[in-house]
């Protein structure tokens, strides 16, 4: 039996099993393996799990595995995390900045102290989807922000049934490989207070990388707001800025390191 040390992190409540990969002994392709990491009664427990891996361009590959155990192309908190990894764990360059890869694209992240910030570098599809009949709401909006998100804004956040809700548009046909839903509430000026359906989780998450990415944005398009915006979600707050043609989009927010145990394979 083979074992291997992981990194518990979480990124503004998004949690995260963390690897060291680089070496390539970590089948990533063991689904019910990795599922079962991440149960909260059976395993580690976790949202998902990061491997660093080798790159032959960049300094690290970043592979991405939901709490489902399937691999997603990417993943804002996960990003944040892993560069923090990257920095404080294994030391890799100058420790402040890194250019990095997954599967959707290539990315830039800045690491200063636990406040971790990413170029999120792949923004499409906006409005390429209709989402405004599959919940009753003044404003939506559906984009790309490295996953599919729909955005919605909801005055009665806090009583929002979102398993239900959530579940609906995520596994509506539409979407043939699914959607994460977000729902916003404005509480302040450049301030929204932010809850996500998963999809991979299938579930409420604390927080949500491209999801607070997505809503931020749209209300760019909504309200006429400029940088930076304020996403509070149930587990802490995260701040996207942009250009007015959102050709630079920064996440940004705290990471926390909270242990370290080993994995048998």
């Amino acid at each position: 039996m083979g074992k291997n040390t992981f990194f518990k992190y979480s990124g503004t409540g998004n949690d995260f099993v963390i690897i060291d990969n680089r070496k390539l002994i970590c089948d990533v392709k063991d689904k019910q393996f990795w599922q079962k990491v991440c149960d909260r009664k059976f395993g580690v427990g976790a949202d998902g799990v990061l491997f660093l891996n080798p790159s032959d361009k960049y300094d690290y590959r970043m592979i991405y595995l939901n709490a489902d155990g399937g691999e997603v192309s990417m993943c804002g908190n996960g990003t944040r995390c892993l560069a923090h990894f990257a920095a404080t764990v294994l030391g890799i360059g100058d420790q402040k900045s890194y250019t990095f890869e997954t599967q959707k694209g290539v990315y830039k992240a800045h690491v200063n102290g636990d406040f971790v910030k990413v170029l999120m570098s792949e923004l499409y599809d906006v409005d390429a989807i209709e989402v405004s009949d599959l919940y009753n709401s003044n404003h939506s909006k559906f984009m790309n922000t490295g996953v599919p998100h729909c955005v919605y804004e909801c005055d009665k956040l806090s009583e929002l049934d979102l398993q239900n809700v959530g579940a609906k548009i995520r596994y509506n046909k539409r979407f043939p490989e699914g959607v994460n839903a977000n729902f916003f509430k404005v509480v302040g000026d450049k301030h929204i207070r932010l809850r996500t359906y998963e999809r991979g989780v299938e579930g409420e998450t604390l927080a949500c990388g491209t999801g607070a990415t997505a809503a931020a944005l749209a209300t760019h398009s909504f309200f006429g707001w400029e940088s930076e915006v304020r996403v509070e979600m149930p587990g802490g707050d995260l701040v996207i800025e942009f250009n007015d043609d959102h050709s630079e989009v920064y996440l940004g927010g705290q990471v926390e390191k909270i242990f370290s145990g080993t994995l048998c394979f």
